[in-house]
């Protein structure tokens, strides 16, 4: 019997060895697809604030084509950014204003936003059988449609 624990003495930290990067890499993929579902929650709620302050706005154009204002649209960009008027903290990180489309389309109102997503622990993950590596990041894109009022 004494024989037989002097054997396994050893035998748990090398299970622990095979196994650590498996339960790591789980843990690993778990956080980030988590961050990446908050992400774009959080980034569905900013567009359809800002289509809604966006139809609620926009008024006929002397063509009766609807007429954005610079002043509605760049309100709405600042309430895509920040989630309000007057506030400085961006809501996503990386969220530029060149990522943001307004397009009219006869009495609809189309908010395209394109968010550059960037995994936190890396952006890109080395292959092993030729120098290049995949990249990790990707565009979350939404789009919200809105009749004008």
């Amino acid at each position: 019997m004494l024989k037989l624990k002097r054997k396994q003495k050893g035998l748990a930290a090398i299970e622990l060895t095979l196994i650590l990067p498996i339960m790591l890499l789980l843990l690993y993929a778990t956080v980030e697809f988590s961050r990446l579902l908050y992400q774009y929650n959080a980034l569905t709620q900013v567009v359809r604030d800002a289509s809604r302050y966006i139809s609620n706005n926009a008024r006929p154009g002397s063509t009766e084509d609807i007429d954005i204002t610079a002043g509605t649209s760049g309100n709405a960009t600042a309430l895509l950014r920040y989630g309000q008027f007057n506030s400085a903290t961006q809501v996503l990180p990386n969220l530029a204003a060149a990522t943001i489309t307004i397009t009219v389309s006869g009495e609809f109102i189309t908010l395209t936003v394109s968010y550059p997503w960037q995994p936190i622990f890396g952006s890109s993950l080395p292959s092993f059988v030729s120098d290049a590596s995949f990249d990790l990041s990707f565009p979350l894109i939404t789009r919200y449609t809105m009749r004008a009022l």
